[in-house]
């Protein structure tokens, strides 16, 4: 019976080093703070975008500003959106043909040290 002895190269790939694994740590908990910090924001833009969709199409062109206004403003209460001033994220341009509500807004989040990222976000709905 033959006993194999595995090569010097063998005996030299066993798995991952100390420095490849504190890497592969450092990567995956990077990715998890990034999310942590960063989808609340999405999930706020998708909430707001959510609470637009849901305005009825064909009485947003009649409705004054003020009531818009305030339409929106039970929404986001509703919501819980209540870090967001409406007038300071939606537009509402008016012409004679359509009514367009445009929501535009930035967000920083502080990741660590003086490092920033800011993310913004747009989104136009044009009622006709």
């Amino acid at each position: 019976m033959q006993h194999l002895v595995p090569s010097s190269s063998a005996r030299r790939q066993r798995g991952v080093t100390a420095i490849g694994g504190l890497a592969i740590l450092i990567v995956v908990v990077s990715a998890i703070i990034l999310t942590l910090k960063l989808a609340p924001h999405y999930i706020d833009f998708y909430t707001i975008q959510s609470v637009v969709d849901a305005l009825p199409r064909e009485e947003v062109r009649g409705m004054s500003r003020t009531a818009l206004n305030e339409a929106l403003d039970k929404r986001f209460k509703i919501n819980n959106l209540r870090d967001f001033a409406i007038r300071d994220i939606i537009t509402v341009e008016r012409s004679r043909d359509s009514t367009v509500l445009e929501i535009q807004y930035e967000r920083r989040e502080n990741l660590f040290l003086n490092i920033d990222v800011v993310i913004t976000f747009h989104k136009r709905y044009e009622y006709t």
